[in-house]
């Protein structure tokens, strides 16, 4: 789990799901790497984003910030 504050400073909790939603199987299929699923809620909003796995120590705040604003488009 992490939480990180975004650029409009709404915090963000996420959490690595057990597998990758059936609705983003294609998509998790046409990265590079290894892919795991984590959702991002804030309370009024929720994203499922597909990152590599270790994100949670790999990715810093400024990155898994962009990453869910990604994928909220």
């Amino acid at each position: 789990m992490r939480t990180v504050r975004d650029p409009r400073g709404t915090t963000w909790i996420c959490l690595e799901l057990p597998e990758v939603p059936i609705d983003q199987h294609a998509a998790a299929a046409a990265m590079p790497a290894e892919t795991v699923a984590i959702e991002c809620n804030s309370g009024a909003e929720r994203v499922i984003a597909l990152v590599a796995p270790g994100w949670d120590d790999d990715m810093d705040d400024m990155t898994l910030s962009s990453t869910i604003a990604a994928f909220m488009q």
